[in-house]
């Protein structure tokens, strides 16, 4: 049971979080967010969340009123105190309690804690994206304005896909609501868009592990592109590597899920592994002589 969260520094009990109505972020939507797993107490990659979401606030001229270093503190003690060894973090920035209702005020921070989420597709199979002429309003930033992903659910639902891909003015390919795109041309070079998208952290550690294998091209790509791919695939926090057999009307390669992705999938367990090995030795005391 998730007992605490932590609201402006302080950990109140978690049934009692809240924020009041005049927030920013609840009458104009104007915040920042962030989610991690962590894995055996550890958080997956705590540096690089941080990192983008200090980055976040800085682009929308919001300032985090904690370091780095007391931020991350303050994570670990709600996970300690929650006394769960695996689930989810969600940072947010609010835009704050604002006089006039549009000038961002003190922002207020929120860590929330959350079960491990459970997976909902078969990774082996693949998933089929709906293609939509879209770019996300500045797009590096990781806001909390999901309108656009969350308004066409029904009609995902009632063509028979699983996810959405962006592709701007209908030619360049950018993302997923809560994902990166990946294609896999030639079985040898691994490709995704290199600007006008969220730089995933998974995308991150995938791109480092791809680059140990196959040739990495960070790039524009173009929708023309999914008929010559013999893979494509998904990263994000929550999927990891996530096969993707068919864009729009476009199957990709066979139609089945291939060995690139696989590769990387297998690799991204093995590199999730060393990383929590790695952080375990850390936390261990140092043993006197």
């Amino acid at each position: 049971m998730i007992n605490y969260s932590n609201i402006n520094g302080h950990l109140v009990p978690a049934g009692e979080a809240s924020l009041k109505v005049s927030d920013l972020s609840v009458i104009r939507g104007f915040a920042i967010f962030d989610f991690f797993l962590f894995r055996q107490g550890h958080p997956l990659f705590l540096d690089d969340y941080l990192d983008r979401f200090y980055r976040s606030a800085e682009l929308l001229h919001m300032a985090v009123p904690f370091s780095k270093a007391g931020f991350a503190r303050q994570i670990l003690q709600l996970i300690e105190h929650n006394g769960q060894e695996e689930g989810g973090i969600r940072l947010l920035l609010t835009g704050g309690y604002s006089p006039d209702g549009y000038t961002p005020a003190e922002p207020n921070v929120l860590i929330l804690q959350s079960p491990l989420p459970a997976k909902t597709w078969q990774s082996s199979q693949g998933i089929k994206l709906m293609t939509h002429t879209f770019l996300r309003e500045i797009p590096e930033v990781k806001t909390t304005n999901y309108v656009t992903g969350i308004s066409l659910l029904p009609e995902l639902q009632r063509r028979g896909f699983d996810d959405l891909l962006f592709v701007e003015n209908g030619e360049w390919i950018r993302e997923s609501a809560r994902s990166n795109f990946f294609l896999v041309l030639d079985g040898q070079r691994v490709v995704t868009p290199g600007t006008k998208v969220l730089l995933g952290v998974t995308r991150k550690q995938i791109l480092h592990l791809a680059g140990k294998r196959y040739q990495v091209e960070e790039r524009d790509v173009h929708i023309s592109e999914v008929a010559e791919a013999r893979e494509a695939f998904f990263t994000s926090t929550i999927k990891g590597v996530l096969p993707v057999v068919q864009v729009g009307d476009q199957v990709v390669g066979d139609g089945k899920s291939g060995p690139v992705a696989a590769q990387l999938y297998r690799d991204f367990i093995a590199h999730v592994e060393a990383y929590l090995e790695e952080q375990s030795r850390k936390a261990q005391p140092l043993m006197e002589v």
